[in-house]
């Protein structure tokens, strides 16, 4: 099922934010991916995946609170930074905070329509941010039909989708109770859905 709302997606970059865990993780030399934040006005908190494992003895100088998790994960709550207080202060919903070394903090922020896309890059530049608009359009949500989620479901199950498998398109269909062909366009249908929602 493909929604229109009436939002916005908004992609934007932030070539010079103030974040306090970017800055720490430059100055230390760490590679991480932000997986998520959590965004208040005075403290936001970072769960960072880190790509090496890490020694808590590089962690002592993080300017806030932190917990360092199995698989090598982060949890870090340090104060807000300027965009994080920005973000707080307007009705906009971060989907995603990326960090690239060349160019800067990228945020992908749903927003209700074209006056707060507007307030929102006002109230950056305000902070003396240097943010560069990538791009912008309507905010669609991509569900799966029952239907869709049965057949991802048995085939993930089934085991059709491991490395050494031994299970055929027919052994899910048989298993679904239709024919191969059914299987493939439910299959193909549910991955596009998911690409078009993980790579927007």
């Amino acid at each position: 099922m493909r929604q229109k709302l009436g939002l916005k997606t908004l992609k934007i970059i932030i070539h010079n934010s103030d974040c306090r865990v970017l800055d720490f993780l430059r100055r230390r030399g760490i590679e991480a991916e932000f997986k998520k934040v959590r965004i208040s006005e005075n403290y936001s908190t970072h769960l960072l995946k880190l790509s090496n494992p890490i020694q808590k003895a590089r962690l002592n100088d993080i300017p806030g609170s932190y917990m360092l998790l199995p698989g090598n994960y982060l949890w870090v709550t340090v104060e807000s930074c300027s965009s994080c207080k920005v973000f707080s202060s307007l009705p906009v919903i971060i989907e995603s905070i990326f960090y690239y070394e060349t160019s800067g903090i990228i945020a992908k922020i749903i927003v209700p329509g074209r006056l707060f896309q507007k307030k929102l890059i006002e109230n950056l530049v305000v902070k003396g941010l240097d943010v560069e608009v990538l791009s912008v359009h309507d905010y669609i949500v991509y569900e799966l039909t029952q239907r869709q989620l049965e057949v991802l479901n048995t085939i993930l199950r089934s085991g059709y989708l491991d490395s050494r498998k031994n299970v055929t398109i027919k052994d899910v269909a048989f298993l679904l109770g239709v024919d191969a062909s059914t299987v493939s366009r439910i299959f193909r249908a549910a991955i596009k859905k998911i690409l078009l929602k993980t790579l927007d």
